[in-house]
């Protein structure tokens, strides 16, 4: 049921939103030519779709690196928004509506941060060095989880959780698209990556088992050590 809007949005996309400049008829011929000046298609607007150009996509290095280390992250990032509730119920909230509404706050200060670092990070043209400085947060966080057992500082950690992996994103997606030049490699790579990091899901889904409960100190280490091996790659 969730997903409908979605599928709506998307049919609604490939029916609407022009595939280029040239194809977008609400442009007058000048606000055509503003556009590509502003995007600096002169040269590239009407490229030509060539399998060579998702070969480069396909065997360039540079993408599987990213795509594994955001598999990694989306791992972390579904886990977390899968068992949060989980871990909130943990001995911090008293019922489930309790448990539900104390999951909002790491989620409304995660966006804070995020919008927050995405800003920083066209600023400063930078996109390694930002991920750097954010993943290190979500690590600290899975590092504390995994071996505490007080309820009080386990939510705690959830902030730093949420708001580490979440500011990453902005920076290893548009990472990958700055780097892939042409239209048509860039589409290949960020289909690729997107690709592999999705099955991160199916890591989420059986990493935190029931008899790893109340704690989870197993599953939590894992999702450390799937970051930092991010953070590395």
């Amino acid at each position: 049921m969730e997903g409908l809007l979605t599928v709506l949005v998307g049919v609604c996309s490939a029916l609407f939103l022009p595939n280029s400049i040239e194809s977008a008829k609400f442009f007058t011929p000048s606000e055509k030519e503003h556009a590509r000046f502003r995007l600096g298609e002169q040269s590239s607007s009407h490229e030509r779709f060539d399998w060579a150009e998702v070969k480069r996509g396909v065997f360039n290095v540079q993408v599987w690196l990213t795509a594994t280390a955001y598999f990694a992250i989306l791992s972390g990032l579904y886990s977390f928004g899968l068992f949060l509730p989980t871990i909130i119920n943990n001995g911090f909230a008293k019922d489930p509506n309790q448990t539900q509404l104390w999951t909002v706050i790491p989620y409304a200060v995660a966006s804070v941060f995020t919008v927050a670092v995405a800003l920083l990070s066209d600023r400063l043209n930078l996109r390694g060095p930002v991920m750097l400085c954010t993943l290190p947060v979500a690590i600290i966080g899975y590092g504390v989880i995994s071996q505490t057992t007080n309820p009080k500082v386990q939510y705690g950690m959830t902030f730093l959780m949420a708001t580490g992996m979440y500011a990453t994103v902005p920076c290893i997606l548009s990472w990958n698209s700055n780097n892939s030049a042409g239209h048509y490699k860039r589409a290949t790579t960020s289909a690729l990556q997107l690709a592999i990091a999705n099955a991160g899901g199916f890591v989420a889904s059986f990493v935190y088992p029931k008899s790893e409960g109340p704690y989870f100190h197993k599953s939590h280490s894992i999702m450390l050590g799937l970051l930092c091996a991010a953070w590395v790659l």
